[in-house]
């Protein structure tokens, strides 16, 4: 499968030599300190704030879920989870120093808590693969930003796709991390589907993105590559009810 083949090589092109530490425009605490600034900001200006009850054990249940990933990441971070409740967005972004943003809308597509371990595992890996702090080094580079005035940052600049090359890779270290919590590695596969099913469903004939079909050829390929056929025990999607 050349899509791995593929992946794996940028792995190993951005992968730090053993014994060294990156080096970036910000420390983890100023990281820290900016994501939770800008996630302040986007509470703000989503008007999430006050949380009513829902949302907040929503939001906790996903902490949890990230609680468990985050306990096998490289990068040390408080891992921290922001829900928006919005039923039309079906992703989540990551902000800097280990804040993580997930909408409403994807929870509807799922069934099990495998799922949501392989969404929130894909955004962790954007931090855990230095992506969001190469886009902090960019800024600051290119646009003269600094990383303890959060005033000159905006949360959107890190919503934007990260490229396929690099979002593959985040789905690829995301399944690992996901094995690592004993999550089923399929649930990606699982979670990719749906979106192909609801786009015949909205568009019939019209063929899947490939950017989809390729990443759901991804998980297979990694699947067989790690030998991971057998995991396939799932967790239920214990999402708490209202009222």
């Amino acid at each position: 499968m050349q899509i791995t083949k593929v992946v794996t090589a940028v792995a190993l092109l951005i992968t730090v030599p053993v014994g060294a530490q990156p080096h970036h425009a910000a420390t983890d605490a100023q990281e820290i300190a900016l994501g939770a600034a800008l996630a302040d900001k986007f509470a703000a200006e989503r008007g999430l704030v006050p949380r009513d009850d829902q949302d907040r054990r929503i939001e906790a249940y996903i902490q949890s879920v990230a609680d468990s990933l985050g306990r096998h990441t490289r990068r040390r971070l408080p891992w921290t989870i922001h829900y928006d409740p919005h039923p039309g967005i079906h992703s989540g972004f990551a902000l800097p120093g280990g804040h993580i943003v997930i909408w409403g809308g994807i929870l509807s597509y799922m069934t099990t808590e495998d799922e949501l371990a392989a969404i929130v595992a894909h955004e962790i890996e954007h931090i855990d693969d230095d992506q969001v702090s190469g886009r902090i080094d960019s800024l600051v580079r290119t646009k003269g930003r600094a990383v303890t005035d959060p005033s000159q940052w905006r949360w959107q600049e890190f919503g934007a796709s990260y490229g396929e090359t690099k979002e593959n890779l985040c789905d690829y270290d995301g399944a690992k991390l996901a094995v690592q919590a004993d999550y089923a590695p399929g649930a990606y596969e699982t979670l990719l589907r749906s979106f192909v099913v609801l786009g015949e469903v909205h568009a019939p004939g019209t063929p899947a993105p490939k950017a989809i079909t390729d990443r759901i050829e991804q998980i297979r390929a990694e699947i067989a590559e790690y030998h991971w056929e057998g995991l396939t025990k799932t967790r239920a999607l214990r999402l708490p009810l209202s009222g």
